[in-house]
């Protein structure tokens, strides 16, 4: 069964820590590369070494990895704060600028941000002043990430960020946003709510949306913006996020009216489901929770997709069929039909055109060195 591996060890250890004392060293051999697939040996690292007694049950031959994986851990959060330190020095003061996802969470040193591996670097500014920023960023030297002409029509015209930018030398892209959903999305946010209501950032020029947003936000990143294709790191960021800021029913309220002027109702529903039952959140039913065939769907979606999978074994039919669906809900969810045919279209004609290309040009090649014979 896909995901059946993280349920013996990575599941139980997320959830409470003190999981360790009932692992053997076999176990840990598995959960290691399991942890690590899912971007969380960090996370788990950080969670151990945090309690003495617990630390010194871990067989020596895992500690080495654990250590390991909160070094790197931490030069990823350094460049975080390089990066973000370069691009305050060359946006215009004027120009609000919120910190989205990592960078905000070690931005305002959250404490689950510790061993968390940032993937890069999310900011968000007005729409009205995304040329200003743009172009401050391309003059400095930021440049894009290779995209083609269409790929930038697709950036501009119907996402909700430019394509990914990097300063040359530089470890981390720059995803610049003027909201946290797809133009073209069936969940559009309330951008001018997110933006009356950030907080800023101690002794910084930057901005982090509201609590309530920042979970709506990771919310909609899961569950409508990424493929579920193991993503269970992203459901330990709302699993902290919910602990870190859902204390009192107000804050539980505030959540499930933030989640409803943001369109996001149905995909919280499914955000609490799987925090409560996989990591043992203490989450409220301030949503309708999912039912019937869909909530049947969506369980087996998960299970097929969302979990760690053992690097060994090739991954059998129910994972590779999970992987197909969770493609065929990602587009639905964030075109209409019309420009989803018209994209994939298009994706499918350029993979075409490579193709013909690729295989021309490997024709002409072997036929050289066909014709060319050994001296003597």
């Amino acid at each position: 069964m896909p995901g059946s591996e993280a349920h013996r060890h990575l599941l139980p250890l997320l959830r409470d820590v003190d999981h360790v004392r009932r692992m053997t060293l076999a176990d840990w051999d598995l959960t290691l590369r399991l942890a690590r697939q899912a971007r969380l040996l960090g996370t788990i690292a950080h969670r151990v070494a945090a309690n003495s007694v617990l630390w010194r049950l871990v067989p020596p031959e895992v500690q080495g990895h654990l250590c390991s994986a909160l070094v790197y851990a931490d030069h990823r959060a350094r460049m975080v704060r390089l990066e973000l330190g370069a691009l305050a020095s060359v946006i215009p003061s004027s120009v609000p600028v919120v910190l989205l996802k990592g960078a905000a969470y070690v931005a305002e040193a959250q404490p689950f941000a510790a061993g968390r591996l940032p993937g890069d670097v999310d900011i968000m500014v007005p729409r009205d002043r995304l040329d200003e920023v743009e172009h401050a960023l391309l003059d400095a030297g930021w440049k894009f990430e290779s995209v083609d002409d269409y790929d930038q029509q697709y950036y501009r015209q119907w996402s909700h960020e430019l394509p990914p930018m990097r300063y040359p030398g530089h470890a981390l892209e720059v995803d610049l946003h003027h909201t946290i959903t797809p133009v073209t999305s069936r969940t559009r946010a309330d951008t001018g709510l997110l933006f009356r209501d950030v907080r800023a950032v101690t002794a910084s020029r930057y901005l982090v949306l509201s609590p309530a947003d920042q979970i709506v936000h990771a919310v909609i990143h899961l569950f409508q913006d990424s493929e579920l294709d193991v993503r269970l790191r992203d459901l330990v960021d709302i699993d902290a996020l919910l602990r870190a800021y859902m204390q009192a029913d107000a804050d539980w309220c505030q959540l499930a009216t933030r989640a409803q002027c943001h369109g996001a109702s149905g995909l919280l529903a499914y955000a609490l489901r799987y925090c409560g039952l996989w990591l043992g959140t203490p989450v409220r039913e301030v949503v309708a929770p999912p039912m019937g065939l869909a909530c049947r769907g969506m369980d087996w979606l998960m299970s097929a997709t969302m979990l760690p999978h053992d690097p060994d074994t090739v991954p059998g039919l129910k994972r590779r069929m999970g992987g197909w669906a969770a493609q065929v809900r990602y587009h639905r969810l964030r075109m209409p039909p019309g420009l989803l045919i018209r994209h994939l279209s298009t994706k499918m004609g350029r993979q075409l055109a490579h193709a013909v290309r690729f295989r021309a040009a490997s024709k002409v090649r072997d036929t050289g060195a066909g014709q060319r014979q050994p001296g003597g």
